[in-house]
């Protein structure tokens, strides 16, 4: 809590920064109107001389002649947008006018910003309209009839709102012409044909809801182009084309687009046998035959540009296979490789580069364990030498007393103390030879992955 108290100064002073540094650039572009118009929006009171003042200390050059008119124009303008929002949110909203609380607001208090009940009042108006017209377009676009602005009318009423009957019957006119396009889009998307539109008419006068015909024919003549285009790309991989869907069209009274149909059913066949080259490609044998043999069992249909895509998708990925890397990591990773399907000059490399990539795995594997002791010695050899380090200096410090007594025990000491620094020292430097073994092992087992990974090609 103490931190946040603490920084409560700085952002305080941080935002008089930005907002001072706001001011003299605005000061510095000299528009008088775009000034004043801040003022006036962000509450504050008229106040030209202090801006006057405050430009001539950081701005280059003085304020134009007409300046104050400008900055009054600009505050006033500014002033009746921040009236005319506030009221216009209210009234957007669907609640009464509150002018007064927010003439009482603490910000106005605190601003001194000068009050303008009319703007508040144009602008609640304003708010209040679109609110009736927000409704009257959800009502339209549910396909409810007109009538149910009564509705709207009688709850207005008790709540003694202001009902706008213009901007509700506005609305509801838009959201009808959205419920009959929506009506079109979803006949012509679902592949029913416009003679739907007549029981639709009928079943939405008899519920007294406003016909537009208009609306939806539009609305179904646009999608029932991308309705044959959907189903000629659905069909090309389900065994279906178009003379089935043409009879059935016609026996139901569908317009028919033919030519889309057929654009899109050979599209998604070529992507089709792309990707079935792809596939095949990649580490499998060239089956062209066989999968034309086998398109009537999988569904789909055999076009002029069938072995032109799956041949080129094919020779693509099986060039991308038949890589000596791709060999190589591979045969790291043990998973197999089916050398038979590259090109008979490619797979003695491509066998070559396989079993590199295990051999490879293996000096791996041995490399890291040679890391691992090489490891393991270089830190005995650092404890072996602090040890002797330290026996080393206990023998100095022993011999160097002053106090000392030169006696048959202190002799043994110092003899036991002699044995135990050679042995000691041997023992470092059979450790040190052992570690020099192990790094050399290292750097072999590198070169040899070296080796091997160079070697493939």
């Amino acid at each position: 809590m103490k931190t946040s108290l603490r920084l409560i100064p700085l952002i305080l002073l941080l935002a008089g920064c930005q907002s001072h540094m706001q001011r003299v650039a605005d000061c510095k572009v000299g528009d008088w109107t775009a000034i004043g118009h801040k003022d006036g929006v962000t509450g504050e009171p008229a106040n030209y001389a202090e801006r006057k003042d405050f430009c001539d200390d950081h701005a280059d050059k003085p304020a134009v002649a007409d300046a104050a008119a400008r900055y009054t124009a600009g505050w006033t303008q500014g002033n009746r947008d921040l009236w005319f929002n506030l009221g216009r949110t209210d009234g957007n909203a669907g609640s009464h006018a509150q002018y007064d609380r927010h003439a009482a607001s603490e910000d106005v208090r605190d601003h001194k910003t000068p009050l303008n009940p009319s703007a508040y009042d144009a602008g609640w108006t304003a708010g209040n309209s679109d609110y009736w017209r927000d409704i009257g377009q959800r009502e339209g676009a549910a396909g409810q009839p007109l009538t149910q602005k009564e509705a709207s009318r009688g709850k207005a009423s008790a709540a003694q709102l202001r009902f706008d009957e213009q901007a509700y019957t506005n609305g509801w006119r838009a959201g009808n012409r959205t419920f009959w396009s929506d009506a079109g889009y979803s006949d012509a998307r679902g592949g029913i044909p416009d003679s739907e539109f007549r029981h639709r008419a009928a079943a939405a006068r008899s519920a007294g809801v406003e016909v537009q015909e208009d609306s939806y024919r539009t609305a179904w003549n646009a999608e029932i182009v991308n309705y044959w285009r959907n189903l000629g790309t659905q069909d090309a991989t389900s065994g279906k084309e178009f003379g089935t869907r043409g009879r059935e069209a016609k026996a139901k009274g569908l317009k028919v687009y033919e030519k889309e149909y057929r654009e899109a059913w050979e599209a998604r066949l070529l992507t089709y046998w792309r990707d079935t080259g792809a596939a095949d490609g990649y580490g499998h044998p060239f089956m062209l035959e066989q999968r034309i043999s086998n398109a009537s069992r999988d569904g789909v249909f055999v076009i002029p540009g069938t072995q032109d895509a799956y041949t080129n998708a094919w020779r693509a990925e099986n060039a991308r296979y038949c890589t000596p890397e791709n060999a190589f990591e591979r045969g790291r990773a043990n998973s197999g490789m089916a050398v038979e399907v590259c090109a008979p000059a490619l797979q003695n490399q491509m066998k070559h580069a396989y079993v590199s990539g295990q051999d490879f795995e293996v000096a791996a594997a041995k490399h890291r364990q040679a890391v691992a002791e090489a490891n393991d010695l270089a830190n005995r050899v650092r404890d072996a030498r602090g040890r002797l380090g330290r026996l080393e200096r206990e023998i100095r410090a022993s011999q160097e007393a002053k106090d000392r007594p030169v006696n048959d025990e202190t002799a043994k000491q110092d003899k036991r103390r002699e044995q135990e620094r050679r042995e000691l020292a041997e023992y470092l430097q059979r450790l040190e030879r052992q570690l020099d073994d192990a790094r050399r092992w290292v750097d072999r087992h590198d070169q040899q992955m070296q080796r091997l990974r160079r070697e493939i090609y």
